[in-house]
């Protein structure tokens, strides 16, 4: 009886389970390094992609913006002044001589004047609720464009709608109504970490930048 045998097949690429794989490529249907089964990584917001910290956030951070952008709280507190000077100058503005006129034309208890006294306290509530938030959603208040601030969506750096620029005010207010917590609120963002949010920015899921940091 003959031992010859013939000779094996030769080894096709890419046939069997011990198929070869190009240099630096997993084997098919593996996930590549930091990348789940199944999960396509998110990119970091190109709007706080900082080119020296590269596009993702550091391990066991929140996402959200570096911490160069954030903004300096003396800043903060610079514009918060500013823009409490510049709706007192608007109310105040309307109310001396809207009151010098009535005074110089009308005798007391004269009912032509409740118009205006009415004008008066409408105008006074319309400065007081929208004037933050209407600036706001442009990027900004008046006096955070002063200081170089701008405020925007923690998680996403885009700028706020309307509705979200008012709620986040709204909170400023119902945070300042009650004793003491309103200054709190303001000098939480000493503490707060990581992005030096004030307890109304937390509420509102916002942060405020500067404008130029990169």
């Amino acid at each position: 009886m003959s031992t010859f045998q013939p000779p094996p097949p030769p080894h096709q690429p890419g046939s069997g389970s011990g198929a070869a794989q190009p240099h630096g490529q997993p084997p098919y249907g593996q996930p590549h390094y930091g990348q789940s089964q199944g999960v396509i990584p998110q990119p970091f917001p190109p709007q706080y992609a900082a080119p020296a910290y590269g596009p993702q956030p550091q391990r066991g951070r929140p996402q959200g913006p570096p911490r160069q952008a954030l903004a300096v709280p003396g800043l903060r507190l610079l514009a918060r002044i500013i823009d409490s000077l510049i709706t007192g100058v608007l109310i105040v503005g309307a109310w001396v001589p809207a009151n010098i006129w009535m005074y110089s034309t009308f005798k007391p208890g004269d009912s032509r004047g409740v118009p205006v006294g009415l004008g008066l306290f409408a105008w006074t509530l319309l400065v007081g609720l929208f004037y933050e938030p209407l600036t706001t959603a442009m990027g900004g208040t008046l006096g955070k464009a002063l200081c170089g601030l701008r405020v925007v969506h923690v998680e996403t750096g885009n700028k706020l709608g309307f509705g979200h620029a008012l709620g986040r005010w709204l909170a400023y207010l119902g945070i300042g109504m009650v004793p003491v917590l309103g200054l709190i609120n303001v000098l939480s963002c000493l503490w707060n970490e990581p992005f030096r949010q004030c307890m109304h920015d937390r509420a509102a899921n916002t942060v405020v930048l500067k404008r130029r940091w990169q």
